[in-house]
């Protein structure tokens, strides 16, 4: 759906993009995540047609975004970071305004069906002046499926919202998901991305510095730190004994848990779980705990 290679974009002496390359495939909820600043917005404008590059190839639903004539030829939906809409009108006015604007004959059973779907079939006569951010969010949503494109860019829509606004507007994402869309989601609320994504580009000052699918990345930066709960607390004398393993660093005690800090990205599980065996000690729970993303991507900031 989206191959982008060798991205750059200057403004004056100002080089916002380096190099930029990230694949998106059909199906993806792709999180684009980095800091206010770090090029999300320059890149989604030129993703959608909105800006040109200075140099790189840009492919979008099979469309050369750099070449295009129109955005529209590009044939996506996209919800800006701060939708606006005509305040005097009623949301159903708007959409059906933008139905007609797209070429649609008058279509009143189409914009029932989407405002039913994101929640604003009994609000569709009120005006959208007096909407809340999360209604003008959902509204945005629904704008963007006028043309029930299979590719949608949305830039920050759950940005500046309260938890329940927030959750309406995931709760939306993966229902175009098992829609079979495919979704570019801008943002920088790392937890929305886990929760909903399945692959991750990170963007820090232009750059892309991590891109795969978001278990592989956490995969590859789980902490060597094992959590286990035993059936009876231990002893200061089996802890001490633990300590002594030469791959162990640390061990922690919470009442019948610990905590484990192992040497390495590998641990080692298996000489902790042979030393519970051979003394008997009944395991109730075994984990190695992972990093969030929150972690992965203060990591790679800091590491710029």
């Amino acid at each position: 759906m989206i191959k982008v290679e060798g991205l750059n974009k200057h403004f004056g002496s100002f080089q916002a993009l380096h190099d930029v390359s990230l694949n998106v495939e059909k199906g993806d909820i792709y999180g684009f995540i980095g800091h206010n600043g770090a090029g999300k917005s320059t890149t989604i404008s030129i993703l959608t047609g909105l800006a040109r590059p200075d140099s790189g190839t840009c492919m979008v639903n099979g469309k050369d975004a750099t070449r295009i004539v129109n955005p529209s030829d590009l044939g996506i939906g996209y919800l800006p970071e701060d939708p606006r809409f005509y305040k005097w009108m009623t949301a159903r006015e708007n959409l059906m305004y933008l139905y007609e604007a797209s070429g649609k004959k008058n279509d009143k059973g189409r914009v029932d069906e989407i405002l039913g779907w994101v929640g604003l079939k009994e609000s569709s006569n009120r005006k959208v002046g007096g909407f809340s951010r999360g209604m003008k969010q959902r509204l945005g949503i629904g704008a963007a499926l006028i043309n029930d494109p299979e590719l949608l860019f949305l830039d920050e829509p759950s940005s500046a919202l309260d938890p329940e606004g927030r959750g309406d507007v995931l709760r939306l994402i993966k229902d175009l998901r098992d829609m079979g869309k495919t979704v570019f989601f801008s943002t920088h609320i790392l937890n929305d991305v886990e929760r909903i994504c399945n692959k991750v580009g990170i963007l820090v000052k232009g750059r892309i510095v991590k891109e795969d699918k978001l278990s592989v990345i956490q995969k590859e930066n789980i902490l060597p730190i094992y959590d286990i709960e035993t059936e009876r607390i231990l002893d200061k004398a089996t802890v001490a004994d633990i300590e002594k393993m030469s791959c162990i660093k640390s061990v922690q005690i919470l009442d019948n848990r610990i905590q484990v800090l192992t040497e390495g990205k590998n641990g080692c599980g298996r000489e902790l779980y042979k030393y519970f065996a051979d003394r008997d000690i009944i395991v109730t729970s075994f984990s190695l705990r992972k990093n969030d993303l929150e972690d992965i991507f203060l990591e790679e900031v800091n590491r710029k």
